[in-house]
């Protein structure tokens, strides 16, 4: 089995580097701001916008933003060890423009939110009332995620389905086979 084999449908290249990782820098209002793990911030904002597939700034800044809301549990703020897990994923879709990056980022903070929404079903979150909205609401985002990865997987492979359908006339007295015709002989047991 080739290396290819392996690889899950929506990422078409095996990953060299560990993708792009952030530092929340600070919180002023309700503003985040980001800034480079290491001391190299050119070289991590194109890292960024390779984890991204854009060439663009504020593209980078409004997906990073996106996350980083995405990622907060309720009464919790920020969380680096989130948004990374998150430019994680993205960079697995492996997106070669923005639009495909959209789609993996609204996967991403779809994800995020499931996990946030099933994680409140385990613990304190408001008794037996609730657990049927947060297992109808997890349902629902999983359902919508599992959406959004076939909808990069079909924007990424074409999508296209061909049907091939033939048909036979089977005259009175004749006989059909339908499937498919092996050729080798029948041998009884």
């Amino acid at each position: 089995m080739s290396n290819s084999e392996n690889v899950p449908a929506t990422s078409r290249r095996p990953r060299q580097l560990p993708p792009a990782r952030i530092r929340i820098k600070g919180i002023q209002g309700n503003i985040v701001s980001f800034g480079s793990p290491g001391p190299a911030n050119l070289a991590w904002r194109k890292q960024l916008k390779t984890a991204f597939g854009t060439v663009s700034d504020d593209f980078v800044d409004m997906a990073l933003h996106h996350l980083e809301r995405a990622a907060r549990m309720p009464g919790d703020g920020a969380s680096d060890v989130a948004i990374n897990a998150a430019i994680a994923m993205i960079a697995a879709f492996a997106p070669k423009n923005e639009v495909e990056a959209a789609l993996a980022l609204q996967a991403a903070c779809t994800h995020m939110a499931a996990l946030a929404v099933m994680s409140r079903i385990g613990g304190a979150g408001g008794g037996a009332q609730r657990l049927p909205a947060l297992a109808s609401a997890t349902t629902k985002l999983l359902r919508a995620y599992c959406t959004q990865v076939e909808t990069y997987r079909r924007q990424r492979g074409g999508g296209d389905q061909n049907i091939r359908v033939e048909h036979v006339h089977v005259h009175e007295g004749g006989q059909a086979i339908v499937g498919s015709v092996n050729s080798r002989a029948y041998e009884p047991r």
